[in-house]
């Protein structure tokens, strides 16, 4: 799918500050009220610990076993749907039969390299994803979705894949794709390397969230 009128949104979300909180023991604000400490005393100031892990790939990672320890999510989690959907470039790939430019609006990272898929992307036909009872035929109509709805979680993992993915700390397109289709849609479950059973959907949407930075559920 092409459109005629370029259009390129700037939109480069800001993520707010961490703030650690802290303070003094009760215990020792008594006695200083007291007189008990004449002399000035030293207080160690204990920073605020940060919960992250590695981006895990599906052979090291399972639902229950990371939320056994606490919450667990992505030190580097793929950016959600809602950030990727105005992040678009108008690259011209032609005329029409009127000599009017086509266009298609691609989908660009943070550094503002402009990757190959764009919103027309067709996700059977192209990608080979497929679409089931979720309905859509090209890649903005999910990325049109909520972030933690199934189909935005999974296009905004796929793109992020697509644009930085190296097999090794973010799992391949391919890896998505395949996991998606056997365990979403055909409901066959998902073969994970190094582990016994089978994933199915709810395991799959589960990694999804943990690749997006959400615990999964």
């Amino acid at each position: 799918m092409s459109e005629h009128h370029p259009h390129d949104p700037q939109h480069t979300p800001e993520q707010p500050a961490a703030v650690a909180v802290r303070g003094v023991s009760q215990t020792r604000r008594n006695l200083l009220r007291a007189g008990a400490i004449g002399a000035p005393a030293l207080v160690t100031l204990k920073p605020a610990s940060v919960v992250a892990c590695s981006c895990k790939l599906p052979s090291g990672f399972s639902v229950s076993g990371n939320l056994s320890r606490g919450p667990k999510t992505c030190a580097d989690p793929s950016e959600t749907a809602s950030i990727w959907r105005p992040r678009v470039t108008a690259v011209q790939i032609g005329k029409d039969s009127y000599g009017n430019p086509v266009y298609e609006y691609r989908y660009r990272t943070k550094n503002s390299t402009v990757l190959t898929i764009h919103k027309g992307t067709a996700l059977a036909a192209t990608l080979g994803v497929k679409t089931g009872s979720y309905g859509g035929t090209v890649v903005s109509d999910w990325m049109a979705a909520a972030d933690d709805s199934d189909t935005g979680l999974f296009m905004a993992c796929y793109v992020t894949a697509w644009a930085h993915a190296n097999g090794s700390n973010f799992p391949l397109k391919e890896t998505l794709r395949d996991m998606w289709n056997a365990a979403v849609i055909d409901g066959t479950g998902y073969v994970v390397p190094n582990q016994s059973k089978k994933w199915n959907k709810a395991q799959v949407i589960g990694y999804l969230r943990f690749l997006s930075g959400l615990q999964p559920l």
